[in-house]
């Protein structure tokens, strides 16, 4: 018998409106409705509607019937986001992160019910614990080695059981247009973390694609001192410094670095120990006084150099694009890609079309364009390692082989598939010592 009826679930109806950056006005206007129904509808916990009036919705919220037929299994408000949002930032954008965040959980949960993810591996800290600390912490929890750099730290992270989203810079599911240089006005902030999952156990780093390596990797390992040390939310300026520190030090451990640093710090003898330890100038720099390495009148004469200094390649401060920012290829997450391919042998969104999920090809488009893709090398046997996993040395990518969170439970030929990366370039310190007066 054919139904004429289908129960509708509140919470979907508000994260398909808010997802198409939607008014309740709008989506009244286009169904013909008045009054509060659609308020009535995004607060009900469950609707029966007649099937025509659903089909009808569905189409003008464009998601499938059945996306508003499922039940939520993730919950993310926007206090759950854990980052310090921007003044700018209107509440209608923050609600927008959040039921992001809310698909993309919903999405793990899917595969992992097909295929268990990796356990998550953070330590569980508080705000309370110091972040030098809690980043040495981190470091012993995910099996890196304390004195080494981090070669792709993203492989580390989701090696982990962090998913890491990297949103595009043109989205299709919300119609907004590809971010120019010049535009801040909607997102100031480069990321945020929460946790998603029916229990809220599964930690997740979405960031907003830029072209800087150092950013990216800076942003992540900033992301991830929200998830180790502030659990519990960010409400205060102070719960970003102590990210920031975290990320600093996870990066470059200021007890290591210490026999690095020259005597007389410049912005050019500094450039070595940006390349090796793969963290940008300006973080160093602040890492170098706050761990008490420079002191304060060096710190200020430095800061200022790199924010009057011009790149002669871009025509902006050192500040802004330092020199060697193009020089790595920015890391990509991959574990999203990785079980998708693993739970629905889909290398796209456009091979997922067959299977009919709840979310619509475009979302889906949004939450994996970041994403790796699948390495092209032969399977080989992972390299045997006493301390955290190794990379390539010149572009800091996994080395094919590198099994990491690629483990499975279903054959050892799979398990051995290698993760790689876009290659990087070495940076050519030479190119800028003839320009640092500049």
């Amino acid at each position: 018998m054919m139904r004429t009826t289908i129960e509708v679930f509140g919470a979907r109806v508000r994260q398909a409106r808010i997802l198409r950056r939607m008014t309740g006005k709008t989506v009244l206007a286009e169904m013909g409705w008045k009054g509060a129904r659609q308020t009535r509808l995004e607060q009900a916990d469950v609707t029966v509607l007649d099937v025509d009036t659903a089909t009808r919705l569905a189409e003008v919220l464009r998601f499938p019937l059945e996306f508003f037929a499922t039940a939520p299994v993730s919950r993310v408000d926007v206090g759950n986001l854990l980052f310090r949002a921007p003044k700018a930032t209107s509440a209608m954008e923050r609600e927008y992160l959040a039921q992001f965040a809310v698909s993309v959980g919903d999405l793990l949960e899917d595969l992992n019910s097909r295929w268990q993810l990796p356990p998550v591996k953070l330590p569980d800290l508080t705000r309370l614990t110091d972040p030098v600390a809690a980043a040495r912490t981190t470091r012993e929890r995910l099996s890196l080695d304390p004195d080494a750099p981090i070669g792709y730290l993203t492989y580390e992270v989701e090696r982990a059981g962090v998913a890491v989203v990297l949103r595009a810079r043109r989205t299709k599911s919300s119609g907004e247009l590809e971010w120019g240089p010049g535009d801040g006005v909607r997102e100031k902030h480069l990321g945020y973390a929460t946790r998603v999952g029916e229990y809220g156990d599964r930690p997740l780093i979405v960031l907003r694609a830029v072209d800087s390596w150092e950013r990216i990797r800076w942003t992540v390992a900033h992301e991830l001192g929200h998830l180790v040390l502030h659990a519990d939310g960010v409400r205060e300026d102070e719960q970003e410094e102590q990210a920031s520190r975290f990320a600093s030090e996870l990066l470059a451990p200021a007890a290591v670095i210490a026999a690095e640093v020259p005597k007389v710090a410049s912005l050019h003898n500094l450039m070595p120990l940006k390349q090796r330890w793969g963290i940008s100038l300006g973080a160093l720099l602040r890492h170098l006084f706050e761990s008490e390495l420079i002191d304060a009148h060096r710190y200020a004469m430095l800061r200022r150099q790199l924010y009057t200094r011009i790149n002669p390649e871009t025509g902006h401060t050192w500040g802004r694009t330092e020199p060697g920012w193009d020089e790595r290829e920015p890391e990509q997450p991959r574990l999203l890609a990785k079980w998708v391919e693993r739970c629905y042998n889909a290398t796209s969104p456009a091979m997922l079309a067959p299977r009919r999920l709840i979310w619509p090809q475009d979302l889906l488009e949004d939450i994996l364009a970041g994403q790796r893709s699948a390495p092209s090398t032969s399977v080989t046997t992972p390299p045997k390692s006493t301390s955290s996993t190794p990379t390539n040395a010149s572009t800091g990518a996994p080395p094919s082989g590198a099994a990491g969170w690629e483990h499975g439970s279903r054959s050892s030929a799979e398990n051995s598939i290698p993760v790689s990366a876009n290659g990087g370039k070495v940076l050519d310190f030479d190119r800028f010592r003839s320009k640092r007066q500049a």
